[in-house]
């Protein structure tokens, strides 16, 4: 059982859910861009300390843009950059080297699987999935999962996207005729995570799609 977690990125809206099945008994930290800048590697190495208490990890902090590839801003596409991989792979790389049980759990997206029309941020989360495949445990009782989503029609992403009507037309044309909710994800992420019946589950990244993608 974990003994320490964090979670980054707390006020989406699966984090809360998620906080509220983890047992009482089980310290949970939960940090945001309020109150630790996640783009900003130099502070994370700076509290090194800080991270190194964990032994379980779950990143939901991440930053998606509205503009679709503008290299006039270099200093947004390094924002990106940091928050959406770099921050996310330091971090995990301390605790896989401090905890002979880490279990680590990334934030994928169907954009890392088709792309975005934030191109950098497709391009992040496919970075994220390749990681979360290739990273070898170092011992047998850690872990490292991605689950990849397609809508969350309650998210808040969802709802500041300009195209409403494409994400309406994506959820109707969806086999399963609708949407995720945030509940239903963090509730398939704890048992994921945290039920010893999974315990053999590891380095995959689980697409939540709806068979969208299905063509025969």
């Amino acid at each position: 059982m974990s003994k320490k977690i964090l979670i980054t990125g707390s006020n989406s809206k699966i984090a809360k859910y998620l906080v509220k099945l983890i047992p009482k008994n089980i310290k949970v930290k939960k940090i945001n861009s309020k109150n630790f800048k996640l783009e900003n590697l130099e502070e994370i190495k700076k509290n090194i300390k800080f991270f190194k208490q964990f032994d379980t990890i779950f990143f939901f902090h991440s930053e998606i843009g509205t503009v679709r590839l503008n290299f006039d801003n270099l200093e947004k596409i390094y924002r990106s950059i940091s928050i959406n991989l770099l921050s996310q792979i330091y971090i995990s790389e301390v605790c896989l080297k401090n905890h002979k049980n880490a279990k680590i759990f990334f934030s994928g997206s169907e954009s890392g699987l088709k792309g975005s029309y934030d191109i950098i941020y497709g391009l992040m989360k496919s970075s994220v999935h390749k990681y979360v495949e290739e990273r070898k445990i170092l011992f047998p009782n850690q872990k490292i999962l991605c689950l990849a989503p397609s809508t969350i029609i309650d998210s808040n992403f969802t709802n500041k996207r300009i195209d409403q009507i494409n994400v309406k037309n994506s959820i109707k044309s969806n086999p399963k005729n609708r949407g995720l909710y945030s509940k239903e994800i963090a509730e398939i992420i704890f048992d994921l995570m945290m039920s010893k019946k999974f315990d053999y589950l590891t380095n995959t990244v689980i697409q939540l799609n709806g068979g969208k993608f299905a063509r025969m």
